[in-house]
């Protein structure tokens, strides 16, 4: 495998952040499934025929199956709950009737789906490894995403990751993901300036909050998901964590 030609400033690093979804974690499979979950709740709840086009291409589903850069890849469940409401009203459904369906909806797909979501939800390829090599190095590492705390822990007892991790940081913390802020808050946890922090992510907005928050540096990964994922952080780009090799 060839490397990519990057300099990560290591030597003042003494944490990284990594985001879940597409990241840490190949969720392309479940993410479709919760995606289709949601549609199919919000038609039978409203009773509404052909629904599920309209919010699954509001979902980031395609044919072609799920965009990387799509809602339900990047956006919080909040924000997701906006388009589901959002595309019911379109469809004639007062704005309070349609929270309401939303809310339902996206709660019953979550429990259709949450026992076998951290199954769904395998390790990238090559991680194990490559957070041994970070915790070698002394480097404390958290996740920040926009996933909440609860997943978040599922997912690393499933793969018995949780002992890599001095920090777990979910949507349901305030300030959240995407907010610079949120960022801040996580390199206070763990009692490092954003300076000597960087961020490992596959989503624009993680690598805008990582600039913002005043980390040192940011890589795009790139490996997570089927479809083609074109993106670079400060210092560059990874399809596989053996290509982190000054690590």
């Amino acid at each position: 495998m060839s490397l990519i030609e990057f300099q990560v400033p290591l030597n003042n690093t003494k944490a990284v952040l990594f985001d879940k979804d597409g990241t840490l974690c190949l969720s392309g499979s479940y993410l479709t499934a919760l995606a289709i979950a949601r549609a199919d709740f919000c038609e039978r709840l409203s009773g509404i025929n052909n629904l599920q086009a309209p919010l699954l291409a509001a979902y980031g589903i395609s044919e072609k199956g799920i965009d990387p850069a799509g809602a339900t890849a990047v956006a919080s469940r909040q924000n997701n709950l906006i388009s589901t409401a959002t595309v019911l009203a379109i469809h004639g459904v007062d704005w309070c009737q349609a929270q309401q369906w939303a809310e339902t909806a996206l709660a019953q797909a979550d429990a259709a789906l949450a026992d076998r979501k951290a199954k769904l939800t395998p390790p990238t390829p090559g991680l194990v490894a490559m957070l041994q090599r970070l915790q070698k190095r002394g480097i404390s590492m958290a996740i920040l995403s926009s996933d909440i705390g609860s997943s978040l822990e599922d997912f690393l007892l499933e793969h018995q990751l949780m002992h890599f991790f001095k920090a777990i940081y979910g949507a349901d913390r305030n300030p959240a993901k995407p907010d610079p802020a949120a960022a801040i808050s996580v390199c206070e946890i763990l009692a490092v300036n954003p300076g000597a922090c960087g961020m490992v992510g596959d989503a624009k907005a993680d690598l805008s909050m990582a600039a913002a928050a005043g980390l040192g540096w940011s890589l795009a990964y790139q490996g997570g998901w089927n479809l083609p994922l074109q993106l670079s952080g400060s210092h560059g780009h990874l399809r596989h964590w053996d290509q982190f090799a000054p690590l």
